[in-house]
């Protein structure tokens, strides 16, 4: 096995894992089902002496579990016995940072 394989791996127990149940949703396609971390934004974010506040959460989500995601597609969140929770929509161009293997998106209420 090699090393991308191993990573490929690592990336599916953090998202079985550290990752929360939603839907994926996009007009037209039935709901899929994925996983993702959301990140509530904290009062402020600190930079050595500086400050700076994320005004909307984050989510992170694999790649290759939506790789056509965009601005505008929308996540629905599902709560502890298949409650349907709150939606996000992604308010901005996702970015692939580091390796490429996981979205990093602002989301807003949707």
């Amino acid at each position: 096995m090699n090393f991308s394989d191993h990573l490929a791996g690592l990336d599916l127990a953090i998202e079985d894992h550290l990752c929360d149940d939603a839907l994926y949703l996009v007009e037209g396609v039935a709901p899929l089902p994925v996983r993702l971390q959301l990140d509530q934004p904290d009062s402020a974010d600190r930079l050595q002496v500086m400050g700076f506040v994320r005004s909307r959460p984050v989510i992170t989500i694999l790649k290759a579990a939506v790789p056509g995601l965009r601005e505008d597609h929308r996540f629905q969140m599902v709560l502890a016995g298949g409650v349907l929770g709150d939606i996000w929509q992604v308010a901005e161009a996702p970015t692939a940072p580091g390796d490429g293997r996981w979205w990093v998106v602002e989301v807003m209420p949707g």
